[in-house]
């Protein structure tokens, strides 16, 4: 531990702010906080290269207020899938699309066969067991699901990098994501990765009902923070460099 508080500099809360420092390192480990500050520009080999702990934690919690946002979409878009092949197969199950996985349960045309439902069945599989399906099903579906379906299967395999990352709690500003394609534009930075998860999304989810929801509304308000004063509650920015900020 002392090896991250050495080069942490502390406000006038110096006790108080080490023990928050001490319980950060306990729940997310010395080498995450070190891949934090490393790309805030601290040179561990540097004894004078020391950075704020307020610039530290602050981006800790901007990594987790994203992830969790994320995560919401994430399931929305697969929730979506399988409701889409659910509502147009459920009546007409036999399909030739369907493959089977190399687990039980990811049997997808097996189970179908042996009389399951399509709508039990797709709720139990895995998202890349769910992404295969898609990558086999007629066009006319594809057009039918994703308003935008240049590269869709290239983008779709970004999408289930991206899910792979926030589950397991990497520090998404500093992961190489997959390449994906918007707007004809190839990039794989987590920006880009999230308005290609935006464009697959519902309308709805996109921008919100009024334009100033949905995952956009929720990602630019993951850069504040609300504080409670004595009168009233503020929404206040937090302390990020402006290059960390995700801009959808």
């Amino acid at each position: 531990m002392e090896s991250v508080i050495n080069k942490l500099i502390f406000n006038q809360n110096r006790v108080n702010e080490i023990k928050e420092v001490e319980f950060y390192l306990r729940v997310k480990g010395i080498a995450f906080h070190k891949k934090i500050m490393t790309h805030l520009g601290v040179d561990f080999n540097d004894p004078n290269s020391k950075i704020e702990w307020v610039k530290v934690s602050a981006l800790l919690r901007y990594d987790k207020k994203l992830r969790d946002k994320i995560y919401i979409y994430l399931a929305t878009l697969e929730e979506y899938i399988r409701a889409y092949l659910s509502n147009k197969y459920e009546n007409k199950p036999i399909q030739h699309f369907w493959r089977d996985g190399i687990k039980a349960r990811s049997n997808v045309k097996t189970r179908i066969l042996n009389g399951e439902s399509i709508f039990e069945v797709l709720q139990s599989i895995e998202f890349g067991d769910l992404l295969k399906q898609i990558e086999i099903v007629p066009k006319e579906d594809i057009d039918e699901m994703f308003e935008f379906t240049d590269a869709i299967h290239q983008n779709l395999v970004a999408v289930k990098e991206l899910r792979n990352a926030v589950s397991h709690h990497v520090f998404l500003l500093d992961y190489k994501f997959r390449d994906c394609i918007v707007d004809g534009s190839k990039s794989c930075t987590l920006e880009h990765n999230l308005k290609n998860l935006r464009q697959l999304l519902p309308k709805d989810y996109r921008y919100g009902k009024n334009g100033k929801g949905g995952i956009t509304g929720d990602i630019i308000n993951c850069t504040f923070e609300s504080k409670t004063g004595q009168d009233k509650t503020n929404k206040i920015k937090m302390e990020l460099n402006q290059t960390d900020i995700i801009k959808l």
